[in-house]
C-alpha cells in the first residue's frame, strides 16, 4: 500500500531532499574550507617563526661550512645557542666546504644536549692517532732540553688529544643515539609539519658558495591543541548551521516531502550499492526512478573509485611491489597469522649499495630501471605467502616464514646473490663494480611474544630496527653481505 501511495507523487514533492543534501555539502564544504585556511595559516606562522628563529644564525653557519671550520661549530657556545632556541627538538647542518669539496655534516639532539660530528670516519680517527704517536715520540726524543720546544710540542700534543677524543665521541654518538624523526621531502614553502609526531621539520638553504642545508625539526605539540580547538570550533558551528536548517527543512518536509521517505532513508542510512537493490523505486520510469538509479550509480562509481584508490595506494609503482602504506597495514597481521602457526618469522631489510652515487653517476632514469629490476627480482624470488614492500628511496622490505630457521637464512643469501648476479654495471659501487644489495635480519618466533613483548606491533617495531640496525652493521663491514640480528638484541 505504502509503495503504491509514493508513487502518486510528483517529482516537486521530493526536492526537499535535494535541498538537504544542498545544506549539508554547503556547510561540510565552507566547514572544510575553513578549517583547511585556517589550519594552514597557523601552520605558515608557525613555520615562519621557525625560519625566522634560524634565519641569524645561517651566516655563521654557512661561513663555518664553507670553512671546513668544525671548531666554530661545535663550540659550546654553539650548542648554548641551538639550546637556546625554543621548541628546536633536532638539527642536522649538511653542506660542503667551498674550497675542497668536503662534506660537512653536524648535528644537534636537545633531548640528550648532544653537538656533534656526523661525517666522522674511520680514516680521520687514524690519521689523528698518528699524529698523536708522533707528536708523543718528538716530546719523548727532544726531552726538556730545548723548553720552548718541549711547551710548544705538549701544546699541540693536548690540542690533537682533545680533538681526537671529540672525534671519538662524535664516532660513538653516531653509531648509538638513534635519530627518531627522517628527513622529508619537503615542498617549495621548505616546511612539512608531521601530525604523527607532532613535529615541524624546517629546511633553509645554506649561503656559502657550495651550498648546503639546515634541516630543523621542532616540536609542534602547541599546533596539536590548537588544530583540536579549531576541530572542535569549526563543528560546533557546522552542527549548529545544520541544525538550524534541518528545522528549516522539517517545516517544509512537513508539506511536501512526506511521499519520499522510504528512498531518502535509504538515501540516509543506506550506504552500500547491495541496500538498495530491493527498491521498489529502481524499477520506476518516472523522475523518482532516475533518482534512485543515479544514486546507486553514484554508490558504483564510489566503490570503483575507492577500489582503485586502495589497490594505488598498496602498490610502489616503480617496482610493483607492496608500498609502505601496506607495509604499515600488514605486517603484523602477517606476524599474528604466522606465529600462531608455530613459524619462523623473519624480517628482511635490503637496501641497495651506494645508491646515491648510481644516480649521480648514470642519472635517475637508470636508477629507477635499476631499482625496477631488484624490485622484480625481489618480487620473482619471494613466495606467494610472502609480503615484499618498496620501504622508501633503494630500501626494500620483506616478511616471509619458513618452518625452519635456515630456510631464512638459505632465502636471503639467495636474494642477495641473485641480486648482484643481475649483472647492473654500478662503477661507483667498488670493490664490486655492479649493483650490490646489503640486507638486514631479525627473526621471531611466538616465545618471543610472550618473553619479551607485551604485542605483536611492540614485536614488530623491534623487529624492524634489529634488521635495520644489522643493515648499518653490513653497510660499515663492507656491504653485499647479509646480517642476521642477534635473537638477544
Amino acid at each position: 500500500m505504502i509503495p503504491k501511495l509514493v508513487a502518486r507523487f510528483s517529482i516537486n514533492q521530493m526536492l526537499v531532499i535535494s535541498h538537504l543534501l544542498l545544506v549539508v555539502i554547503l556547510v561540510a564544504g565552507f566547514s572544510y574550507a575553513r578549517y583547511q585556511s585556517e589550519w594552514h595559516r597557523h601552520i605558515d606562522y608557525s613555520a615562519s617563526i621557525a625560519k625566522l628563529t634560524l634565519a641569524p644564525h645561517i651566516p655563521f653557519i654557512s661561513s663555518s661550512v664553507a670553512g671546513i671550520n668544525y671548531a666554530n661549530l661545535t663550540t659550546p657556545s654553539t650548542k648554548q645557542m641551538l639550546a637556546s632556541l625554543d621548541d628546536l627538538e633536532f638539527l642536522e647542518i649538511a653542506g660542503q666546504s667551498d674550497y675542497s669539496n668536503q662534506e660537512v655534516q653536524i648535528r644537534y639532539f636537545k633531548r640528550f644536549d648532544y653537538l656533534w660530528r656526523a661525517d666522522v670516519k674511520q680514516e680521520e680517527i687514524a690519521e689523528h692517532e698518528k699524529k698523536l704517536n708522533t707528536l708523543t715520540a718528538q716530546i719523548e726524543a727532544n726531552g726538556t732540553k730545548n723548553l720552548t720546544k718541549y711547551r710548544k710540542l705538549v701544546f699541540i700534543e693536548n690540542k690533537v688529544k682533545r680533538e681526537h677524543a671529540a672525534l671519538l665521541e662524535s664516532l660513538y654518538v653516531s653509531n648509538n643515539v638513534f635519530i627518531p624523526w627522517s628527513k622529508p621531502e619537503v615542498t617549495t614553502d621548505s616546511y612539512y609539519l608531521d601530525e604523527e609526531l607532532c613535529t615541524l621539520n624546517v629546511v633553509l638553504p645554506l649561503t656559502n658558495k657550495n651550498g648546503g642545508e639546515i634541516w630543523a625539526v621542532f616540536d609542534a605539540s602547541e599546533l596539536t591543541q590548537l588544530q583540536r580547538s579549531l576541530l572542535e570550533e569549526i563543528i560546533a558551528e557546522a552542527i549548529v548551521a545544520l541544525a538550524i536548517s534541518l528545522i528549516l527543512i522539517g517545516w517544509v518536509s512537513h508539506w511536501i516531502v512526506s511521499p519520499l521517505k522510504s528512498l531518502a532513508e535509504h538515501m540516509r542510512l543506506g550506504q552500500a550499492n547491495s541496500d538498495l537493490n530491493h527498491l521498489t523505486e529502481l524499477e520506476r520510469s518516472d523522475e523518482i526512478g532516475q533518482l534512485a538509479r543515479a544514486y546507486q550509480g553514484l554508490l558504483i562509481k564510489l566503490d570503483n573509485q575507492l577500489n582503485i584508490l586502495r589497490t594505488k595506494s598498496d602498490t610502489d609503482p616503480l617496482t610493483g611491489l607492496g608500498s609502505r602504506h601496506k607495509y604499515s597495514r600488514t605486517a603484523v597481521p602477517f606476524l599474528k597469522r604466522h606465529l600462531a602457526k608455530g613459524h619462523y618469522v623473519g624480517l628482511i631489510v635490503c637496501d641497495v649499495d651506494n645508491f646515491k652515487a648510481f644516480n649521480d653517476i648514470y642519472g635517475h632514469t637508470e636508477g629507477d630501471n635499476a631499482l625496477s629490476r631488484v624490485g622484480s627480482k625481489i618480487k620473482q624470488l619471494a613466495r606467494d605467502s610472502d609480503l615484499a614492500f618498496r620501504y622508501g628511496g633503494e630500501e626494500f622490505v620483506i616478511f616471509c616464514a619458513r618452518p625452519d630457521l635456515s630456510q631464512l637464512a638459505n632465502f636471503t643469501e639467495r636474494l642477495r646473490h641473485e641480486i648482484a648476479g643481475l649483472d647492473l654495471v654500478h662503477e661507483g659501487n667498488q670493490p664490486f663494480g655492479i649493483v650490490t644489495a646489503s640486507v638486514g635480519g631479525a627473526v621471531a618466533q611466538q616465545r618471543d611474544l610472550y618473553e619479551r613483548f607485551n604485542t605483536h606491533q611492540e614485536l614488530q617495531e623491534a623487529m624492524f630496527n634489529m634488521a635495520d640496525k644489522a643493515l648499518y652493521e653490513c653497510k660499515q663491514s663492507g656491504r653485499n653481505k647479509v646480517i642476521w640480528a642477534s635473537s638477544s638484541e
